[in-house]
């Protein structure tokens, strides 16, 4: 893992907007494929960054839904990924410069920071319209939320 000099205060800004944002009422985490991807990247990502700088969870009772738990409740033509899924069931334009994630990671490398937050942008907006979708079409029985804080919080 690569331990920048402002990852532990990204995760101190990720928890300040956490706290101030979120709340168990009304809001929840969404994320797509977020844990499993491969093993999980964003959620794993997280949790392995806050241990690297001892830093405290920054979602304790936040609940969390997977928009990838939802795509076969819709006719993807069997597209999974979140741009094709996003593509075939909402198709507005987005500001991404990327074809897909792989040239993201090349943007990382190559230190692209203007062009992988602009990746990163376009990736919160479809899932937040995946998201909409998800609450207004899939039965409440199969929307499956979990709550992120660990039992010993």
């Amino acid at each position: 893992m690569i331990v920048t000099e402002y990852e532990e205060a990204l995760l101190g800004v990720l928890t300040t907007v956490a706290r101030n944002r979120l709340d168990d009422d009304r809001h929840y985490l969404t994320g797509y494929n977020g844990e499993t991807w491969k093993g999980g990247f964003d959620l794993p990502y997280l949790r392995t960054a806050c241990i690297s700088h001892d830093v405290a969870w920054p979602f304790p009772n936040i609940a969390y839904a997977d928009v990838f738990e939802f795509v076969d409740r819709f006719d993807t033509h069997d597209e999974k990924g979140l741009v094709g899924v996003y593509d075939e069931l909402v198709g507005k334009a987005s500001c991404d410069p990327f074809d897909d994630s792989k040239e993201a990671i090349e943007a990382f490398e190559n230190g692209e920071w203007e062009s992988l937050l602009l990746h990163n942008l376009a990736d919160i907006q479809r899932t937040l319209q995946l998201a909409i979708l998800a609450e207004r079409y899939v039965p409440r029985s199969d929307f499956k939320m979990k709550n992120l804080q660990p039992p010993n919080q």
